[in-house]
């Protein structure tokens, strides 16, 4: 009897847990989707032109009430934002993101695909033998034609030695600044003393380096074109490694970077795309509260969804020192820095490998600074475990003029070219390149890298679509979401027709579209999105409580019909006179945030997304965008392979110049070929654009087309197209 009974209630309880299992399953499945309201055409109230262009009633606007405004338009991020660190559950996830990172911090510097390496034609000028190290001048040349100047201090003897690289950050006088506050020859002295080879690099515009000033590329067809003083700057690092790898006496397993301010950011930047260093100790500069004030410490693109501590901790599990002070932007560093770093650290378990020394001093790289960095290289370097041998010993810096290479004396002044110097300043010119025939000279280089990784053949098309389709996806910024919800608001009825007011977000972000959902009462096949500049109430002629003709002929074609405000579109506004922090005119805006382009496109995946999320519409999306949108549209189509159909009003758009390219509001479009490139991207799509610049059909984009065997879907043309003509194309 006590068997039988403990039979039933093992058979209760588990009936129990099933049932709640069931549950729990059933409303994850609900979760997952948003649903439409049932069709009760008997409750619902007929249609008007308000309630077909319109979401927000008068009482919501009355009120300002901004429930359902979108974040985007309320907020700003910047320089000093206050950031947190993503949680990473796994090291495979951090993986992951530190991949995208790398990729995504060489494409916003115009580094992706890489520049070939040119020979760096090492030069040396002069040589100071010390007792007990040697300094020696010398210039590489990191772009043909485009010379860096450095000092190379290292010890006497065959080595092989440790070596370590040392950007030296915006103090006046750069590698030559000693000073109590920094002395980089100081370090330089020290560090060889101790052992090691060291390679000191000015900044642009700094000291040698004039063939370009360190304001280069600060104009709008720069951006355009990908150029920017942090590229340059990237690069000019990643050649003064080469070199300094290259060099007989050292051992390259065994590397270090140090440097402070914009020295500390170039040396994170570097680790976190760079993975030939043993060891780091940025200086006085990892901060989620400042990301840097400099041209060289930003470029577009570069922090829209990441920040400093996040890059810095790329360099994990590897070695990495924070030297902290109480004066500046890195005053809690132990409280917030070092905790948000160490999470990533721990899924190495390599706790050990991250450390901070906090000083009460002003912003600096002084000696009690230097001392930190000794001990920390040395015990990661040198295997030196007493660090009374660390300390630093007294040096005198030798005379300017023995460290210079094209300059007679010191100049403090960082954004005078050679073309701007008088003569009397310098002994000696590189060559004649200057900022125009620098600027020149990427353009040609990104020019025949197109070329040569324009497809010729199947293998070459995929490698093409790596490269380029890799370069726009980091560059549109824009993805589908893993998640949204959306907001059904009211239902309304027409004569053959049910509109739908909802608004749809990306989960948790708040920035909710505002979209009105046609769909035919006989069932539909598929999903159009439909665009225009105007956004929804474009697609109602004025006054009238049912929508136009284009809408009447989808809904008797049996397709559902989603008309969003995109961003800044219709309602995608604030109220008159409602307080808003996004300015795009601030300075290095497009660094932290999205353009209202790249927003636009955003909204368009977001909406994918959310139309796949539901059981109640044909995940059969095509796109139909009229006016500007149809180049929002265009490069849509080359990220996504989510639409069926997709058709396209180009609206006599001329790629052809760069003030016309300027109002895609897509930073770097043309380092990566422009329109040219996004067509080719978009060329395996079922697509046609009508209204299209005669610039538009090449005989390159042609082949490209029969490569991909698509020729029959692929159309281009000039004229203008009916709405018959739509209809059939996306109904054909």
């Amino acid at each position: 009897m006590k068997k039988w009974l403990s039979c039933m209630f093992l058979l209760i309880v588990c009936s129990i847990i099933c049932k709640i299992v069931s549950g729990q399953n059933k409303q994850n499945y609900i979760d997952k989707f948003w649903n439409l309201p049932g069709n009760d055409l008997k409750t619902l109230p007929g249609g008007n032109y308000k309630s077909l262009t319109t979401i927000y009633d008068d009482h919501m606007l009355n009120n300002r009430d901004v429930t359902f405004r979108d974040e985007r338009l309320l907020t700003m991020r910047g320089t000093e934002t206050i950031y947190e660190m993503p949680v990473y559950r796994t090291r495979e996830e951090w993986e992951k993101k530190k991949e995208y990172l790398k990729t995504h911090i060489l494409v916003c510097a115009g580094l992706w695909p890489m520049p070939d390496k040119n020979p760096l034609n090492i030069k040396y000028y002069h040589k100071i033998e010390h007792k007990d190290y040697i300094v020696e001048t010398v210039t590489i040349e990191t772009y043909p034609g485009f010379f860096l100047a450095g000092n190379i201090y290292r010890p006497k003897g065959k080595g092989p030695f440790p070596a370590i690289l040392s950007p030296h950050g915006h103090f006046d006088y750069g590698r030559l600044n000693n000073d109590f506050i920094n002395s980089i020859p100081g370090r330089c002295i020290n560090f060889a003393r101790q052992g090691y080879v060291i390679f000191t690099y000015d900044m642009v515009g700094y000291n040698d380096t004039k063939q370009a000033s360190h304001t280069f590329a600060n104009d709008s067809i720069s951006t355009l074109y990908g150029i920017n003083l942090l590229g340059l700057q990237l690069r000019n690092s990643i050649r003064a490694l080469d070199f300094l790898r290259g060099l007989p006496e050292v051992d390259t397993s065994r590397i270090g970077i140090t440097g402070a301010s914009g020295g500390g950011t170039q040396a994170y930047m570097l680790t976190a795309v760079d993975n030939r260093f043993k060891v780091a100790a940025p200086v006085n500069m990892v901060s989620n509260n400042m990301q840097g004030g400099g041209l060289c410490e930003n470029a577009p693109g570069l922090r829209v969804n990441t920040f400093n501590v996040e890059i810095a901790a790329m360099i994990a599990p590897k070695p990495l020192l924070l030297v902290s002070d109480t004066h500046d932007w890195t005053y809690n560093t132990r409280n917030t820095i070092v905790p948000m770093i160490k999470r990533v650290y721990n899924l190495y378990n390599k706790e050990g490998n991250l450390i901070n020394e906090h000083f009460d001093y002003r912003h600096n790289y002084n000696k009690a600074s230097r001392e930190a960095v000794y001990k920390w290289f040395g015990k990661w370097l040198l295997n030196e475990t007493n660090e009374s041998e660390l300390l630093e010993k007294p040096f005198v810096a030798d005379s300017d003029k023995y460290l210079l290479a094209f300059m007679n004396k010191r100049n403090s002044n960082r954004n005078k070219t050679f073309e701007q110097l008088p003569s009397s300043e310098y002994h000696d010119l590189p060559n004649k390149l200057d900022e125009k025939g620098l600027k020149d000279l990427l353009k040609n280089i990104y020019v025949n890298q197109l070329d040569e990784y324009w497809p010729k053949n199947k293998e070459s098309l995929k490698v093409f679509r790596s490269i380029y389709g890799t370069a726009i996806n980091h560059l549109l910024e824009a993805s589908k979401p893993d998640a949204v919800e959306c907001k059904i608001m009211k239902r309304v009825k027409g004569t053959d027709f049910i509109a739908t007011q909802l608004l749809i977000s990306i989960k948790d972000k708040n920035n909710w579209i505002p979209c009105i959902l046609y769909q035919p009462l006989s069932g539909a096949n598929s999903t159009v999105i439909v665009t225009s500049d105007e956004g929804k109430a474009y697609w109602v002629p004025e006054g009238n409580s049912e929508p136009g003709s284009l809408i009447k002929k989808l809904l008797d074609q049996k397709c559902n019909i989603l008309a969003p405000d995109l961003f800044k579109q219709g309602e995608h506004v604030l109220q008159d006179s409602t307080m808003t922090r996004r300015n795009e005119n601030s300075e290095f805006f497009t660094t932290f945030n999205l353009t209202d382009r790249q927003e636009q496109a955003q909204d368009i995946l977001t909406i994918i997304k959310a139309i796949e999320e539901t059981n109640d519409l044909s995940h059969n999306i095509d796109l139909c965008a009229v006016g500007n949108t149809g180049l929002t549209g265009l490069l849509v189509a080359a990220v996504t392979h989510d639409l069926g159909k997709i058709i396209l009003d180009e609206n006599h758009f001329n790629p052809m110049t760069d003030q016309n390219m300027l109002k895609l509001e897509i930073p770097g479009i043309m380092r990566i070929g422009g329109l040219k490139t996004i067509l080719a991207l978009a060329s395996n799509q079922h697509l046609l654009i009508y209204n299209s610049s005669p610039s538009l059909i090449s005989d390159k984009l042609d082949n490209l087309i029969k490569l991909e065997g698509n020729k029959d879907h692929f159309l281009i043309s000039n004229a203008n197209m009916s709405e018959d003509k739509i209809i059939n194309f996306l109904k054909k």
